[in-house]
């Protein structure tokens, strides 16, 4: 499942954790070391407060997972997040990033076997096209 495909399944803001899991899986992300990038990304939280209680897990192409603190953490970045806070991303890596948000509680399910149940995770969509595209879909999908 490459990236395209895994925004495929994004439901507005939110994606399944076995999706995640899935794309972990099939793009062989476990066994890839994100040690250097993770200390980047550390380091230049000290200059952008936005994202300080956050943690780079992975990241592919133009898609970042972040670990955050907890649901609290979670819930205020999707509610505030705003397409000019991809600063960091512009900074480090050059262009925009979709970041997708998980609870440390998540990242362990997702490491795991996701439970039967269908828990989803945060998606904040990079650009203001990703986000009218996943908006017309949605609305699309429950008319």
């Amino acid at each position: 499942m490459d990236n395209t495909r895994l925004l495929e399944n994004t439901n507005l803001c939110y994606l399944s954790l076995v999706k995640i899991q899935e794309w972990m899986k099939e793009n062989n992300l476990w066994e890839k070391n994100f040690i250097e990038t993770k200390k980047q990304w550390q380091k230049e939280l000290k200059n952008n407060l936005f994202f300080v209680d956050t943690k780079l897990l992975v990241i592919e192409k133009d898609i970042i997972l972040l670990q955050v603190e907890d649901e609290n953490v979670r819930e205020y970045l999707t509610k505030t997040y705003q397409i000019q806070e991809q600063t960091i991303c512009q900074k480090l890596f050059g262009e925009n990033k979709h970041l997708i948000l998980l609870t440390e509680q998540q990242w362990q399910e997702t490491k795991e076997k996701v439970k039967e149940k269908q828990e989803n995770c945060f998606i904040l969509l990079k650009d203001e096209e990703s986000i009218k595209s996943n908006l017309t879909k949605w609305l699309k999908k429950n008319n």
